[in-house]
């Protein structure tokens, strides 16, 4: 970053995963404000919300970078189109997070708790609702390049897990914050997903492992 020019065409979802590093931070909290009180709690609390702001801003710079290549120029290499999955990561973990920052600071925020809830929980499914979006973009496009010649398997292919799972938990999450059942329903769709890919990407995997291709170029 910052180093030296590089074309338009070369941005790729890779590149999202320093923010869902710093994203991720805050869902630690739960397991640490339980052993902090006082100052130490609320220290925990601003390193939860600066992290997140720092990596939520980065993956809008990022993704505005990302989506002006994919309208702009022509789609990535094949085997980069694991990659575009990952734009989920950032969304579902942003999502779950803001609404565990609500949880683990409402003893801190006094009156304002309730609001802050609900804020927290608008704005997480705000964002989970751009997911659906960028679900149906990433799908119509694995489809095309599964028409044009399919997409050589590398271990890019975890791409297509880890960001869908994380998705999926900020669905059950939002879905139980809702006490909504057709959450629950697209929940258990994307679990379902979820699992379809692991199963595929696992099996896959192992095989190319076993033929000493896994490591090929």
């Amino acid at each position: 970053m910052f180093v030296g020019e590089r074309p338009a065409p070369a941005t790729n979802g890779g590149w999202f995963i320093p923010p869902v590093v710093t994203i991720i931070i805050p869902m630690t909290l739960p397991a640490l404000m339980g052993h902090v009180t006082g100052s130490a709690a609320r220290t925990l609390l601003v390193v939860g919300y600066a992290t997140y702001g720092m990596g939520m801003l980065l993956f809008l710079l990022t993704f505005t970078l990302l989506y002006g290549r994919l309208v702009l120029h022509a789609l990535p290499p094949a085997p980069l189109a694991p990659t575009l999955w990952i734009v989920l990561g950032p969304v579902g973990v942003g999502a779950a997070a803001l609404i565990t920052l609500a949880s683990v600071s409402a003893p801190y925020f006094g009156d304002a708790a309730d609001t802050v809830s609900a804020i927290s929980l608008m704005g997480a499914t705000a964002l989970w609702g751009f997911g659906l979006f960028w679900i149906a973009i990433a799908t119509t496009l694995l489809v095309r390049y599964l028409r044009k010649g399919g997409v050589p398997f590398h271990l890019g292919w975890w791409a297509f897990t880890f960001p869908l799972g994380a998705y999926t938990v900020a669905t059950i999450t939002l879905a139980r914050a809702w006490q909504s059942m057709a959450l629950e329903v697209v929940g258990a769709l994307l679990y379902l997903g979820l699992v379809t890919f692991w199963v595929t990407v696992t099996s896959r995997t192992i095989g190319a492992t076993r033929k000493g291709a896994i490591w090929r170029r």
